[in-house]
């Protein structure tokens, strides 16, 4: 509790609150336009970052990513188009509460389905992240190994599209993070005489590439005009407030969507879609009145938004105790702790008390804050859903360029930028998955060095197999890619 009010006291300072709000309208600007997303958007803020202390860094992130994850059901609710994937099951019911003239009623209990969701998401890093990160603390290099590849391995399998696409992807990621010097004898690899390469390619620019570049070049394809401004917004947010047998309603599929996106959340891989889906139908089969789900359920949009929500903390809980990022989001924000010189471990919390207890307090903060924007501003963000997705585009050019020669100077970066962009865009046409490729940059170098160390310390061959848990996680993870 000392350490918890100790971040308290961190996180209250204005700084960091006017940024976390500034995240929080960004990340809800963001997600209730259809075609963007939470990733894009934390992507794009990262340059910002740079020049803040590293907790204000971190907490407009987290806003940016709570912010955005609540978002997409404003899109889904009033037009039908979900501005995030985990938001399509928002849109079911939903939508169909607006044409019934309630799109305030569905736009009120989604955002009190999301704070439900995001407080146990954000009781859970809390009460778990000290137990796992002690555990971690019990396995080595060759178990630290055989984690990264079972992470991958589920990554590749779990994201959407194709299976192999996504292992495809995975490996192309690891390839990515060797190119650089060697970190066992400093030789240079993959660099083909360039010295801008021999340090390896800029995080940054590669992440903000594959994303943002990629994504403002398919909402350039959008020449006719095609946007979100001429579907129109049928209903105003209206329909009333929400009543008491509404709340009885609501609340058991509430409470029971939440500790299932918490295991969901912590599983990498998962991410808020699946949660939100199965939390959906997990809300359907315990109903009573099946009969109206899809034509406006106030059961299936508290389950889907709170399933949705709820996956936002946990997936915190593998990054901060083991270095994993939990999804493509938690991979961002692992970028940005390294870059201010944050390195998420099984010691992290204990060397780091502070800090790791500040970075789990933002999220409740950050909760409190998105509910008084949106109780405030909610006719406001509603009129998001008219701007043009295909007039986005030159916008997110420029500040993506701006972004990245800003952090070294260098005209090199832009190319790695351009060339990361063309390589997203090539994947999203041909239908392999962005994540996997991602975590394969951000796990491969830490899997490598662990795969060096564990040799280092036994040149057994069979080592990884003779450890019960590094066999244990090469065996979910080979059992993860053979079973599908």
């Amino acid at each position: 509790m000392e350490l918890i009010f100790q971040g308290l006291g961190a996180v209250l300072q204005f700084e960091n609150l006017a940024v976390m709000a500034i995240g929080l309208v960004v990340g809800i600007v963001i997600g209730a336009i259809p075609g963007l997303n939470v990733p894009l958007a934390v992507a794009i803020s990262l340059p910002i970052t740079f020049h803040l202390q590293p907790l204000a860094g971190i907490s407009m992130l987290i806003g940016i990513y709570k912010g955005g994850t609540y978002g997409g059901s404003i899109s889904a609710i009033l037009i039908n188009v979900p501005g995030t994937p985990a938001a399509g099951a928002t849109a079911i019911d939903g939508y169909a509460l607006t044409k019934q003239g309630k799109a305030g009623k569905a736009l009120k209990l989604s955002l009190y389905a999301s704070v439900l969701g995001g407080l146990a998401s954000d009781l859970a890093l809390i009460l778990l992240a000290v137990p796992v990160a002690a555990l971690a603390l019990k396995i080595g290099p060759a178990e630290n190994f055989a984690l990264g590849m079972l992470a991958l391995a589920l990554i590749g399998v779990l994201s959407e599209g194709n299976m192999v696409k996504g292992l495809i992807a995975g490996a192309l990621g690891v390839l990515l993070s060797t190119v650089g010097l060697d970190p066992l004898n400093g030789q240079t690899r993959l660099t083909f005489g360039s010295l801008e390469l021999s340090g390896g390619f800029q995080f940054i620019s590669l992440i903000i590439g594959v994303f943002a570049i990629a994504e403002a070049m398919v909402l350039a394809q959008d020449t006719a005009g095609r946007a979100v401004a001429s579907i129109k917004a049928k209903m105003p947010p209206s329909g009333g407030g929400i009543s008491r047998e509404e709340w009885r309603l609501s609340l058991p599929a509430m409470l029971r969507a939440a500790p299932v996106g918490i295991v969901i959340g912590a599983i990498p891989g998962l991410g808020s879609a699946i949660s939100a889906f199965v939390n959906y139908g997990l809300a359907r089969n315990f109903s009573k009145r099946r009969e109206e789900f899809g034509n406006g359920s106030i059961e299936g949009i508290s389950a889907a938004e709170c399933g949705n929500n709820a996956v936002c903390s946990s997936t915190f809980i593998p990054l901060l105790t083991l270095g994993i990022p939990g999804d493509i989001v938690t991979a961002v924000m692992l970028g940005a702790l390294l870059i201010h010189n944050i390195a998420p471990s099984p010691t992290f919390i204990t060397t780091n008390p502070v800090l790791a207890y500040s970075i789990m307090v933002s999220f409740f903060i950050s909760l409190f804050i998105m509910l008084g924007l949106q109780t405030i501003c909610l006719r406001v963000f509603v009129q998001i859903t008219r701007v043009p997705m295909y007039r986005v585009a030159a916008v997110i050019l420029i500040f993506c360029a701006i972004g990245v020669f800003a952090l070294n100077n260098i005209v090199f970066d832009l190319w790695v930028l351009l060339a990361f962009g063309l390589l997203g865009y090539a994947m999203r046409q041909y239908g392999f998955p962005l994540a996997p490729m991602i975590l394969g940059v951000v796990l491969g170098d830490a899997a490598e060095i662990n795969l060096i160390r564990a040799i280092a310390t036994d040149d057994n061959p069979l080592l990884f197999v003779t450890r019960p848990w590094s066999l244990f996680f090469l065996i979910i993870a080979a059992f993860s890619v053979i079973f599908p």
